[in-house]
């Protein structure tokens, strides 16, 4: 039986370059040498520091502060060390309705009251429910620790933060003193050109914001190169809780000797192949299953959302879907209270291209097998 792997936020595993990975692993080799006796230090190799400025020059037109810029293993450990430094237990923090699993589970592990605040699927977070929260808040003398937002590409919808409302978000921290963490994990996965605005980080003018993305998810999830971007007095707090004594250099230059002559190429190369396959997904649900259910149409980014009917019985839909080798993630690991959610999250890169018409089509006919009738709903009431 095949394994339609729509699960996890794996790029292109047939687009990864090895040739040139093994190529730029001879050049770091031959340039570090004997320096990988030492420890690379809690910033990170330099080189990739270099490379992370001009990756958000590329996009933003201007560079991050070098100095600013730590290297760390993946998002996920940008993530743990930012959100541990900020949330002391009790604290309440601020995100989007839907939020990434991960994100949430580091969350509560340091013991934070999650606030999640109602988005659209396109435009992200809505400013006025966000506002509305926060102030409900200050009623209550409760300064949130922060507000976490994943700008572009959202995971788990794939909605873009419009300008207007990062412009807005932005004024909402100043006024009621708060920080923001922008995490851009899926930022340069682009369907189209620019479809995103400028982001939180550049547009912050009072140092409210702390910036984190990676490498992984550009080219591979076991590469682990992330990274966030801070400014005193945060970069100096957040440093003082490593203890790891740096991520691997070799990796690190590997990853910069790769990308500083290759990035726009791969980027271009990557981003046709995700793209063709998220079009595949969305043509095959379109012919099966558009009289049942809605779904996002992503711009750019990994991951599909699906809203299914209410009358389906998801733990059916898992059985029949995992039966025929076609894995997805349930709805309600990525909401902020953990409900029940009758939505699933499709992760579309990772899956041969080829062979997504036939999973797909086997997870609508799961779907549709998977409706429960109003007699049945009226007998289980």
């Amino acid at each position: 039986m095949k394994d339609f792997g729509f699960t996890g936020g794996r790029p292109d595993p047939h687009t990864f370059p090895t040739e040139g990975l093994i190529a730029a692993s001879e050049k770091a080799l031959r340039k570090l040498g004997g320096d990988l006796v030492n420890y690379p230090g809690e910033s990170g190799y330099r080189g990739l520091r270099e490379l992370a400025s001009m990756r958000f020059e590329r996009r933003e037109g201007v560079p991050l502060p070098i100095d600013n810029i730590s290297i760390t293993s993946g998002s996920m450990q940008a993530l743990e060390l930012v959100l541990g430094t900020l949330i002391n237990p009790g604290d309440t923090v601020l995100t989007e309705e839907y939020t990434y699993g991960g994100t949430l589970g580091i969350m509560r592990h340091f013991k934070a009251n999650i606030v999640g605040v109602p988005m659209d699927y396109i435009d992200g977070m809505n400013m006025d429910a966000l506002e509305a929260k926060l102030a409900e808040l200050k009623r209550q003398n409760i300064r949130p620790s922060f507000i976490y937002t994943t700008s572009n590409h959202q995971n788990p919808t794939g909605a873009i933060l419009s300008l207007e409302r990062r412009h807005r978000m932005l004024a909402l921290a100043e006024e009621y003193d708060t920080r923001i963490v922008e995490d851009d994990c899926y930022g340069d996965i682009d369907f189209t050109s620019t479809p995103t605005p400028a982001s939180l980080f550049k547009l912050d003018t009072s140092n409210r914001v702390i910036f984190i993305a990676t490498f992984s998810k550009i080219l591979g999830a076991g590469v682990r190169q992330g990274y966030f971007v801070a400014r005193e007095p945060y970069w100096g707090q957040i440093h003082q809780n490593r203890w790891d004594g740096g991520t691997s250099a070799l990796a690190s230059a590997i990853v910069a000797e790769f990308f500083m002559e290759h990035l726009e190429v791969h980027l271009v190369k990557t981003n046709a192949a995700v793209g063709a396959k998220c079009r595949a997904v969305v043509e095959t649900l379109e012919k099966h299953v558009s009289d049942l259910c809605t779904w996002t149409r992503p711009r750019g980014g990994l991951f599909l959302w699906i809203d299914l009917p209410e009358t389906t019985d998801l733990n059916k839909l898992q059985e029949l879907a995992s039966a025929k080798g076609v894995g997805y993630s349930n709805g309600s690991a990525f909401h902020y209270a953990s409900e029940s959610v009758k939505a699933i999250r499709l992760a579309y890169a990772y899956c041969h291209v080829d062979d997504i018409p036939e999973g797909i089509t086997y997870l609508c006919e799961a779907i549709r097998a998977a409706q429960v009738n109003s007699v049945d709903v009226a007998a289980g009431d």
